[in-house]
């Protein structure tokens, strides 16, 4: 299934004519390699279509999660309180780094993806038959191809504006030598500007159902479109958008114009509005919540729900960074060091650990809107899946044990036992030989994949990236109506949707004060925004735009000291909590700098976000 949409939907990625350079907003290559005039380009159906799957080269991929340079993977993973990775910290992300020396930046990528949307929208155009057996592009094709390209060129400036606010709006394939003089455009200005482009491209996009068409399964769709737009709104009502962020309410351009708006409480109405429009949509026999077939069980759901394409994912790329078991990728990365091939250099903090619920659906300790779980011991050993492990592993919820390796667990195709403390089976000697923090992540690991032959085991298993899932739409509602109304029992209902699907009771059950409380609630769900989204690459913003990340570790906080097990220690002496690392958060972090490059090239058009000196 990959290896036919590549060849449909990404075949422009292998021709060297179609290379784009990495200047902002160039792509003269586009003119290599004998093509003279970018005309000659729309004239040839081939050409045409190559150049239309080109413009989806940079549809985010979070299967990638460690690889600290690419600008649309999932690094945000390691850069949130979720995840520790050698790569990251090398990179200075944990430290106080500037606007110079900074990576993972998206400026200039999205802008060369832009500029080809924008050639292809001027230039695109039926192309009739020219001879016997000639290639045809019809009207209808070309209505659909635009209506995908603009799909995806408004999908770009969402994934700018979510790490940069308000930035330049440019819609003409205009060059690097015309641009330099383009100023931001209000965040106002890019948020309806998104939407309308949105609602324009949804006229023309494919509906859903479409999963059974497993090559296409990538092709961004109605109901894809009506998420992004949600998503959309989502932001804008947040407080980092909506006047929260008060050291970026003065912001002006040159010309004075504001870029950053006031409080607007109509944008959370606003939010609820378009989100309830698209679980209306994804309600129609569209989308669903995961479950396994047969006699319902949730910790198979779970592990299930990432492996194969299902109603669950909105949205999902062929392009993925799971590579094998024997070669540098997701599958290896997270493989411990004693079983073969295994690298282990994914290390889970102790703050997210902590966070997931017991078995009971209660937390380990006291929250705001529930009390801690009777069950749950701090310290001594007792027995799991025959193994003697720390009290702390045992009866947990089942996103969990589908989310983490711990010390003792059994590695799911050799059995065997995986002892992180000094004196186990992890190899110290080599650098991310015993995980950091005690722990390696799970989560979308497939459980066939191994690093040699093995009865049942194979070194490569193909599974969708996904980009947009419905849980977390669910989540999305909940968190947007509660900031409404929250007194209508829908607040709790999708919330509990999400946990009833992890085998957890509902909230009200547990503490029926909870039920239209407005902070309880509030705390609630992003608890289990927390948890049901760990690792795939949105803690890292959530905690932003909520404006949470400058709270104390454990609260959201993404700044000061964070915590592991002790893999110096004996067995028993590696069960007790110690600082691994003190990472920076100052509120300048709430938004990314625009890169220093290209403040210099504009000469000063281009204003810098709050905090970040040059």
């Amino acid at each position: 299934m990959k290896n036919n949409f590549i060849k449909i939907l990404l075949a422009s990625l292998s021709l060297s004519w179609l290379t784009s350079c990495s200047k902002f907003l160039d792509v003269s290559d586009e003119l290599a390699g004998g093509i003279t005039d970018v005309e000659q380009v729309f004239d040839n159906v081939d050409r045409t279509r190559k150049w239309y799957g080109q413009v989806y080269n940079n549809v985010p991929d979070y299967s990638a999660i460690w690889v600290s340079s690419a600008s649309m993977g999932n690094a945000w993973a390691g850069y949130a309180d979720e995840l520790y990775h050698r790569l990251a910290n090398n990179t200075g992300k944990y430290g106080n780094w500037n606007s110079s020396n900074g990576n993972n930046h998206r400026w200039g990528t999205l802008y060369e993806s832009i500029r080809q949307a924008n050639i292809f929208l001027e230039k695109v155009k039926p192309i009739a038959a020219t001879g016997i057996n000639a290639n045809v592009l019809t009207e209808a094709e070309v209505q659909r191809y635009k209506a995908n390209v603009r799909f995806m060129r408004a999908a770009y400036y969402y994934y700018l504006m979510e790490m940069y606010g308000p930035v330049p709006i440019v819609t003409q394939s205009k060059t690097l030598k015309d641009e330099l003089d383009v100023p931001r455009n209000s965040l106002d200005e890019v948020i309806n500007f998104i939407d309308s482009e949105l609602q324009e491209a949804i006229l023309d996009m494919e509906q859903e159902p479409y999963h059974t068409q497993l090559d296409y399964a990538a092709v961004p769709t109605k109901g894809v479109a009506m998420a992004l737009r949600a998503k959309l709104w989502v932001y804008a009502a947040s407080p980092l958008f909506n006047g929260g962020f008060t050291e970026a309410l003065g912001i002006t351009n040159a010309d004075g114009k504001r870029l950053f708006p006031d409080r607007d409480n109509s944008k959370v109405q606003k939010a609820v509005a378009v989100l309830k429009e698209f679980l209306d949509y994804a309600h129609g026999g569209r989308y669903e919540l995961y479950k396994n077939t047969g006699t319902f069980d949730p910790a198979l759901s779970l592990y299930e729900m990432f492996q194969v394409y299902n109603k669950e994912i909105i949205w999902a790329t062929s392009k993925d960074a799971w590579n094998t078991a024997t070669t540098d990728g997701f599958d290896r990365m997270v493989t411990p060091r004693n079983e073969p091939s295994g690298l282990g250099a994914l290390h889970v903090v102790q703050e997210l650990v902590d966070d997931y619920y017991m078995a009971d659906g209660r937390p380990i300790k006291n929250t705001s809107f529930l009390a801690a779980s009777p069950s749950y011991k701090e310290t001594g050993f007792g027995m799991y899946e025959g193994v003697e492990v720390s009290n702390m592993y045992i009866g947990r919820e089942p996103r969990f044990y589908n989310a983490i390796t711990f010390s003792g667990k059994r590695w799911h195709i050799s059995k065997a036992e995986t002892q992180f403390y000094l004196g186990g089976n992890a190899d110290k000697n080599v650098v991310d030989g015993a995980p950091v923090t005690g722990y390696l992540l799970y989560k979308r690991m497939s459980r066939t994949v191994y690093g040699r032959t093995a009865t049942g085991a194979v070194t490569r298993r193909y599974r969708p990236s996904i980009i947009f899932r419905l849980a977390e739409f669910y989540l999305l509602y909940a968190e947007m109506l509660n900031e409404m109304e929250p007194g209508n029992p829908d607040v709790l209902r999708y919330t509990n949707l999400v946990r009833e699907r992890a085998g957890l009771p509902n909230l009200e059950e547990l503490n029926p004060a909870i039920a239209g409380s407005q902070e309880l609630q509030r705390e609630a769900i992003r608890r289990e925004s927390r948890i049901e989204l760990a690792t795939e690459g949105q803690r890292y913003f959530d905690v932003r735009r909520w404006m949470i990340a400058e709270n104390p570790v454990g609260q959201g906080g993404q700044g000061g000291e964070f915590t592991g097990m002790n893999p110096d220690g004996n067995k028993i002496a590696f069960h007790t909590r110690r600082r691994f690392q003190t990472r920076y958060f100052g509120r300048k972090n709430y938004l990314y700098p625009i890169p220093l490059a290209e403040m210099q090239r504009t000469k000063g058009m281009l204003v810098q976000n709050p905090g970040w000196d040059r």
